[in-house]
């Protein structure tokens, strides 16, 4: 059941993402960060973390990384201040973020781009 849980609020990530696509002029890149905003400004007010206790897949989308961008700036600014918050922002997401550009690469050496 967690699994369809799951699959459910992503589709209903994924179905707000394309009524804001189609309803406006924002591009993909600006949908995208429009939802890590949204997972920072969640995460900032304690509602994230309140949703994910549920464990339905809450920490699959694109919010859940602004909500990780937002948490481990916080701790870095708890810990070494305002130096530590841009020392330890990309703390728990560069592997992440590491993984995509790496498979980024690979699969623009295998598949052509259409013109």
């Amino acid at each position: 059941m967690r699994y369809f849980y799951s699959f459910i609020f992503v589709g209903i990530i994924c179905a707000i993402a394309s009524i804001i696509y189609d309803n406006s002029k924002l591009t993909i890149g600006h949908i995208t960060s429009l939802f890590v905003i949204i997972g920072s400004i969640l995460g900032f007010l304690g509602i994230y973390d309140t949703i994910d206790s549920f464990g339905y897949g809450f920490n699959l989308p694109i919010t859940s990384f602004g909500n990780a961008l937002y948490l481990s700036a916080y701790q870095g600014f708890k810990e070494s201040g305002v130096l530590g918050l841009f020392m330890s922002m990309l703390k728990t997401t560069s592997g992440g973020i590491t993984a995509t550009v790496i498979f980024g690469f690979i699969v623009s050496l295998i598949c052509k781009p259409k013109d």
